[in-house]
């Protein structure tokens, strides 16, 4: 028996059923909407050591030719004499795909840019090596790269 006032007839479970369907599906649609667009906007990672803070900016985090941005930040005043040199690969691990190691170009003091080519979507680490002559440092970047 049903309370007084409510109606179990098929077209009021089947309107209960549209609601509810509609619903979900507006839900999941804002949802999706509200997701960073991470695949397509510029992606910056920052690590360091105890002497430098180093960012990678990644341009455009997808396969073909990326521009690569790195900031070298040294953590104690500034560094005087001839700027390190920077060399850049990435390199996909569970496939066995790197990049050719891309030599930096200066920018401006402690900025550096290289371009890279990645063949397939896929997570991706992008390997920093900073050689200051005397002494050498290497970073590393994980980071999912979309098709």
């Amino acid at each position: 028996m049903n309370p007084p006032g409510v109606s179990r007839t098929p077209m009021l479970r089947f309107l209960h059923g549209v609601g509810a369907a509609l619903l979900t599906v507006s839900l999941a649609l804002v949802a999706v909407g509200c997701l960073p667009a991470w695949t397509d906007g510029t992606v910056a990672l920052t690590g360091g050591s105890a002497t430098d803070e180093v960012t990678l900016t990644v341009a455009r985090p997808r396969t073909g030719t990326t521009d690569v941005d790195i900031r070298l930040t040294p953590r104690h005043g500034e560094r005087s004499g001839r700027p390190p040199t920077i060399t850049l690969q990435a390199v996909m691990p569970t496939h066995g795909h790197a990049t050719p190691p891309a030599h930096t170009q200066v920018e401006s003091p402690g900025s550096y840019s290289a371009a890279v080519h990645l063949m397939m979507p896929g997570r991706w680490t992008f390997h920093i090596s900073v050689d200051y002559g005397a002494r050498s440092d290497q970073f590393d970047f994980p980071l999912a790269i979309s098709g």
